[in-house]
């Protein structure tokens, strides 16, 4: 799965979880301050991802101690494509 690919995804999680539009979302948009999502918005985001890359790479995870050092979609998109290969 390329990054352009998992960004997509991550985009599609976002949206539907904070209601933004994801037109507006590249690899530099932070979480908390340009999205003001809360730990539990993000947790719900990194639920979504995992089902989705699930299917295709099984068992992959986002660890809970690693969730905050991904503060834009480009940390997250990079550690789950590091992850995924």
């Amino acid at each position: 799965m390329t990054a352009e690919q998992v960004l997509d995804l991550l985009r599609g999680a976002v949206v539907t979880v904070l209601e933004v539009d994801g037109a507006s979302l590249g690899r530099s948009t932070r979480f908390v301050e340009d999205l003001r999502a809360d730990s539990l918005a993000l947790v719900e985001i990194v639920e979504m991802v995992e089902e989705d890359l699930i299917r295709t790479h099984p068992g992959f995870r986002i660890a809970d101690e690693d969730l905050d050092r991904l503060l834009t979609l480009g940390d997250a998109v990079d550690y789950a494509v590091a992850r995924l290969r």
